[in-house]
């Protein structure tokens, strides 16, 4: 298991967790309204993951059993669909009973990449569980 309590970057009621892209200024902004959730947040890409290509963070709200795999991109956000498969892939076992959740977070979306064959199928497939936004997106778990 590479899903375990210590390896969590924040405090289990933690207010706010943030995902942030140490070299750019995009960022996930999560917030635990009256920190009433029970959360996990892992820095994947080059922390626990470092074999292969994966997405950068997940988040997890345990009290509700969600994750959240997020991914922070420069301009071609149909580049990040095969990391956020490569997340999924290698944490489902370990989430068994979680609905999953899939967020990039890019400089820019073009009209162009989301008509690219790999985006449309990835959000055909999750729908409203896919998200996207430019620079920085905020919600609440």
């Amino acid at each position: 298991m590479l899903l375990t309590p210590d390896k969590s970057r924040c405090e289990t009621h933690q207010k706010i967790i943030v995902s942030r892209d140490e070299r750019t200024s995009r960022k996930h902004c999560a917030y635990n309204p009256q920190q009433k959730y029970s959360v996990r947040h892992y820095k994947l890409d080059g922390d626990l993951v470092s074999q292969r290509k994966c997405c950068d963070f997940l988040l997890t709200n345990d009290t509700v059993k969600k994750a959240y795999f997020i991914e922070c991109k420069g301009g071609n956000i149909d580049e990040a669909i095969p990391q956020l498969e490569s997340g999924f892939m290698l944490f489902q076992p370990e989430l068994a009973g979680y609905e999953f959740y899939f967020r990039i977070v890019s400089s820019k979306v073009r009209t162009l990449d989301l008509q690219k064959n790999t985006f449309r199928k990835f959000k055909d497939k999750w729908g409203s569980r896919l998200q996207y936004k430019t620079n920085m997106m905020e919600e609440t778990l």
